[in-house]
């Protein structure tokens, strides 16, 4: 009995739209989400939005004119991270139904018990290798490569005599007396 491929990959799909479309709701409530905290004396109140930016910040009682500067900072710090907190918590919550996807594409695709990690997946593919001649494509690109590296070395082995043979025709020069003729080398 073979593997109806066909009738996979179409749950494969239809599984993948299902959470695209979970995705995009969960992005549309995530970004007009939101979340409030109250400082523990009530003067102050902030919103956040969903990464944490402030929406709203509401002093309900004149107390915040009498304090002083470091602690109406520690108030306004510690409800704004309450607040960041709970919104925190909304995302991650939310996020949280996304957790183990593969595994449900795998149930519906009834391919579980199959392995999460691609070169563990791609291991039988491998061994079938040699038969459907990727040992011979290996052996010839093995081939061209050890023939450019040939060719390279060639080539500077000959840039290196080259470059020898210019410093013997400097050297000779030095020796010579001058003629009142340039001298040239052809190397």
């Amino acid at each position: 009995m073979g593997i109806d491929f066909e009738g996979k990959i179409k749950d494969a799909m239809s599984a993948l739209h299902e959470q695209r479309d979970r995705m995009l709701a969960a992005k549309r409530d995530l970004d007009s989400a939101t979340a409030s905290a109250t400082s523990k004396d009530r003067m102050v109140s902030v919103t956040v939005g969903p990464q944490g930016q402030v929406v709203s910040m509401t002093f309900h009682t004149k107390a915040y004119q009498a304090m002083a500067p470091a602690e109406l900072s520690a108030a306004l710090v510690t409800v704004l991270n309450d607040a960041r907190a709970t919104m925190g918590a909304q995302v991650i919550e939310r996020i949280k139904g996304f957790d183990n996807f593969g595994e449900h594409l795998r149930m519906v695709t009834g391919l579980t018990g199959m392995p999460d990690d691609l070169d563990e997946l791609m291991k039988p593919l491998r061994a079938m290798g040699s038969s459907f001649g990727l040992e011979e494509a290996s052996e010839e690109a093995k081939a061209a490569k050890q023939e450019e590296f040939a060719a390279e070395e060639e080539a500077a082995r000959a840039r290196s005599e080259h470059h020898k043979k210019q410093e013997e025709f400097a050297a000779e020069s030095e020796s010579r007396i001058p003629t009142g003729k340039q001298e040239v080398f052809n190397g």
